[in-house]
């Protein structure tokens, strides 16, 4: 197999990092997407060094991008929107043949695309050119898409509409929750077929197949904090799709009020649903029904349990 010199750009620990990592080609560096609320000021910093002592110390493991580039003593370094421009010196210094993206908070520069000899590829968690944008997940368990798919393709300068390299779908059944579903999605499938790619470019008999310029869904932007609460139809959505959506989305999706007091900073679990024949309280709200947790909806309800989490009362404390 003939190996070549990758950058991957990534946030955190990725389903893509060890597999990449294990491939056999040279990793030559290690880039970290910055989420978009990141503003690199001394709070924000003094912040998430104080998170990482936390995971890190709770798990004894590496969750965390810097540690696991140290430990494999790769050079690593982050980007966000006011620190690209001297970001391509560093990438350029590295020399990669390629660059794999996975999981990017924003469109990386034409300076950098520029900059290796065999281009930028990115595993986009759908199927193109369905579900572009940066939160696909969301959106296809909005539109309850049972059959989703990834691709890889060539990454250009509009929002993932390069050349596609391969893709494939996958079943998914209702109401898998976003963890199980990354792990069938991106971690089977998406790695599988990001590895394939590489191997082929390497080789030089990547296929290449242009997309078509529309997409057939809109784009899957990311959601504002105000319209956590307005994405449920509560009063016409079958309490499947509502459990769909609820279920898949627990981790941060803010649809239903979340535990207050000594349980703030903790999140509802979403457990299995039952019908009922009446609607049992008001529709979104969380209550209780045969003495357990639940939610209501028009045609039944969603129970509700806490798995409680100590790194969330941590995080809640740090935040202040």
């Amino acid at each position: 197999m003939k190996k070549i010199k990758i950058l991957l750009i990534t946030q955190g620990v990725s389903r893509l990092v060890r597999p990449l990592f294990e491939s056999g080609h040279q990793m030559v560096g290690v880039l970290e997407s910055m989420p978009r609320d990141y503003d690199g000021s001394k709070q924000k910093s003094l912040f998430l060094s104080c998170l990482k002592k936390t995971y890190t110390g709770i798990k004894g493991k590496y969750l965390f991008l810097p540690d696991f580039c140290k430990e494999k003593k790769i050079p690593y370094n982050f980007i966000w929107n006011k620190n690209a421009a001297e970001i391509a010196g560093w990438v350029e210094g590295l020399k990669p043949d390629l660059i794999v993206v996975f999981s990017m908070s924003q469109l990386l520069r034409e300076d950098i695309l520029k900059i290796p000899r065999l281009g930028v590829v990115n595993l986009h968690p759908s199927f193109l050119p369905s579900y572009r944008g940066a939160n696909p997940d969301f959106w296809q368990y909005f539109d309850m898409e049972m059959n989703p798919g990834v691709t890889v393709h060539y990454v250009n300068s509009g929002e993932d509409m390069g050349d596609i390299i391969y893709q494939e779908r996958v079943h998914v059944p209702l109401g898998t929750k976003s963890p199980a579903r990354l792990d069938k999605l991106i971690g089977e499938l998406g790695v599988s077929l990001t590895l394939k790619a590489i191997d082929a470019i390497a080789q030089g008999d990547a296929p290449r197949t242009p997309q078509p310029a529309q997409s057939p869904t809109p784009r899957s932007r990311n959601l504002k904090p105000e319209e956590h609460t307005q994405v449920i139809d509560w009063e016409h959505w079958p309490i499947e799709r509502v459990w769909h959506v609820l279920r898949g989305t627990e981790l941060w999706l803010n649809a239903i009020t979340q535990p207050t007091g000594l349980l703030a900073g903790q999140r509802w679990s979403i457990q299995d649903y039952e019908k009922t024949e009446a609607a049992q309280g008001a529709f979104g709200e969380v209550g209780e029904y045969k003495n357990k947790k639940c939610v209501f909806a028009r045609d039944g309800v969603i129970y509700i349990s806490i798995d409680f989490d100590i790194k969330r009362s941590i995080l809640k404390v740090i935040q202040g």
